[in-house]
Order: C-alpha cells, then sequence, then structure tokens
C-alpha cells in the first residue's frame, strides 16, 4: 500500500482582522482523481477592534481547516469538503446565542456574529475580563490511498471556570467515500470494545476486575461501549471520549489506541 502524507501545497499567510473576518486559500494542485487526498489549507481570521489596546477584552476567532483539492474520486472529495464545512458551521453555531441574526449564515459570517455579540457583552459589562476566544484546528493524521482521517480540535472560552475543548476524528474510505464506523472496521464489534476496554484499563493501571465506576468513570447501564468518536490512525485504531462525556472534568480528554498487532483477530486489515 501506498502511504501519502498530507500535501501543503502552499505557505498560506495569515492575516488578522479587526471585526471583520478574512479567508485564506492555498493554491490548488495535485493529482485530480486516484491515490490519497490532496488537501490544501483554508484559513479564517477574525479578531475585535478591542485587541490591539486591551488584550482582556479582546475576541478572535482562528480557525485553520482543509479542502480537498486532488486525489481519490469526486464523490469522495465531496463527503469530505460538506462534511468539515458542516462541522465547522454547527461548531460556531454552538456559540453564537439562538437570538443570533445570522446563526444560518456561512462560517465567516458566524464569525462576524461571534465578535457582534462580544462587543454586546463588553458593551452591558464593561467591568467584566471578556476574553473570547473560538478556535479550530483540522489535520489530516492519516492519509493513505485507501483512508483518510481527519482530526478536529476545538477551542472555545468565553468566559467561566474553564475553556471548553473538543476533539473529533473522522475516518472516510477513500473507494466509496463513506465516513467509517465501527461496523466498517471489524467483523467483531463487542470484540473490538473488549479490546479497547483492555487498553482503557490497562491505560489506568487497572486490573481486569476492577470496578471502572469506582475508578471514576461514567458508564451507560449496560457496561463498557465504544464511542462514535474514533479514527484509523497508522498505529492502529484511536477511540476518543472529551472532557465531561464519561469521567470528571479533572481527568481530562481520553483516548485508547488499539495498535495493529492487536487487532489481527477483530478489525478488517484494509486500511493498515
Amino acid at each position: 500500500m501506498t502511504r501519502s502524507r498530507l500535501s501543503t501545497l502552499v505557505a498560506v499567510v495569515f492575516i488578522a482582522a479587526c471585526g471583520s473576518p478574512t479567508t485564506e486559500i492555498g493554491e490548488v494542485g495535485g493529482p485530480p482523481e486516484g491515490g490519497a487526498v490532496v488537501f490544501a489549507p483554508r484559513e479564517i481570521s477574525a479578531e475585535s477592534s478591542e485587541c490591539a489596546v486591551d488584550d482582556q477584552h479582546c475576541a478572535k476567532v482562528r480557525i485553520q481547516t482543509l479542502r480537498t483539492v486532488g486525489g481519490g474520486t469526486a464523490a469522495l472529495r465531496e463527503n469530505i469538503d460538506v462534511y468539515l464545512e458542516h462541522d465547522l458551521v454547527s461548531r460556531m453555531r454552538s456559540v453564537v446565542p439562538e437570538d443570533a441574526g445570522n446563526r444560518a449564515g456561512s462560517a465567516e459570517a458566524l464569525a462576524a456574529e461571534f465578535l457582534a455579540q462580544h462587543r454586546v457583552f463588553v458593551a452591558d459589562f464593561p467591568d467584566a475580563t471578556a476574553r473570547w476566544s473560538f478556535e479550530v484546528s483540522v489535520d489530516a493524521v492519516y492519509n493513505t490511498d485507501s483512508v483518510a482521517t481527519l482530526d478536529i480540535v476545538e477551542f472555545t472560552f468565553t468566559g467561566g471556570a474553564h475553556p471548553n475543548t473538543r476533539r473529533r476524528l473522522v475516518s472516510f474510505d477513500v473507494d466509496t467515500g463513506r465516513l467509517l464506523g465501527a461496523e466498517d472496521l471489524t467483523r467483531d464489534v463487542e470484540g473490538l470494545a473488549a479490546v479497547a476496554e483492555a487498553h482503557l484499563r490497562s491505560d489506568r493501571g487497572l486490573g481486569p476486575d476492577d470496578d471502572l465506576e469506582a475508578a471514576g468513570f461514567w458508564l451507560p447501564e449496560g457496561g463498557f461501549t465504544l464511542p462514535d468518536n474514533m479514527g484509523v490512525v497508522a498505529e492502529g485504531i484511536v477511540f476518543h471520549w472529551d472532557a465531561y462525556e464519561i469521567a470528571p472534568y479533572a481527568m481530562g480528554p481520553i483516548d485508547v489506541t488499539i495498535p495493529v498487532a492487536d487487532l489481527t483477530e477483530v478489525a478488517a486489515p484494509a486500511y493498515w
């Protein structure tokens, strides 16, 4: 299997805007069809005018995402691009108030709305610290002629005890363009879950008979289950839970990586 790393086609100059989002698109290039997907960077940058004089009353939007420009098939590239745009807009809507006028708009419009809401907050609460930030980064962490895996990380802070970080792993089958789930990677989902649980216990220094809930984990009725947040990587399969999903914030986000060698009996070998 031929492996191809993410192709960064041209350096993108990061331009900061004062109150108005700017978008930078990398130049296109690479093979039009077949093989691993070729990506170019797309960046959206915006910040409030206050940032120039008062970092504590400043709002910033920093988005570093990707778009497809070659490789794979047209269907695959469309699926990836649509997924990334929908995911980005959904994330931005979650930090824009329900009554905001541009909630249904583009990523750029939502970035401008984020800054507008910050201006309202600063006007209403001039003595409050109002350092707001919304950041998203997307990386192609495993990109071959059979699978493309993207790692999407969001950082949001609009006040409160701590910022919020969310991570999403997604893998696409290059041949079909389909988003992959556990049932696509294994002949035995229950067996894969058992292997993942064994690795979680090992990572946390727990034995096979130790009580996970006593160790601080929150489990659904029926016990440990696989999350739908997962990705195929060179090492094997990564399962991810954000903070608060299966454990308190103090335990942080949780990753479980199952090496390829441990997948022999339960996983389809097509992606490694």
